[in-house]
């Protein structure tokens, strides 16, 4: 199956839901409970998604977290920062350490490289509003 792992998922549900309050810090429990997600996998998601500047957090009563700019965010940028590199298949990754693929021949690397450059192309252009 081709798709997203299941933390890339909550991560844009949890940028959709930053990017609905205009203003001000969302409490990350209060997205836990109104989407069912683990509080504590949630606080993981955040961390990465801080890490890659996509949203701040703030402390204190009022505080939780925040979008930095969702005008030009994009579901690639959100992928990337959650899962690494967008490769549709292993053998598009040979320079990689950790590639499954870089020693292989890879007999179906012209397709893939196609395939690959059309779903980056098609993630660069869907921003994190319309997901």
């Amino acid at each position: 199956m081709i798709g997203l792992k299941r933390e890339t998922d909550y991560a844009i549900q949890l940028l959709n839901f930053l990017a609905a309050k205009k203003k001000g810090f969302s409490s990350l429990k209060k997205f836990a409970d109104i989407s069912g997600i683990s509080f504590w996998f949630l606080q993981k998601i955040a961390r990465k998604l801080s890490l890659a500047g996509m949203i701040t957090a703030g402390q204190g009563i009022k505080g939780g977290y925040k979008l930095k700019s969702a005008k030009n965010l994009n579901l690639l940028e959100v992928i990337k920062a959650m899962e690494g590199r967008v490769v549709f298949a292993p053998c598009l990754c040979e320079d990689a350490v950790d590639c499954a693929g870089k020693n292989r021949k890879c007999f179906t690397k012209a397709v893939s490289a196609k395939i690959n450059k059309g779903m980056v192309k098609m993630l660069r252009g869907v921003n994190i509003y319309a997901a």
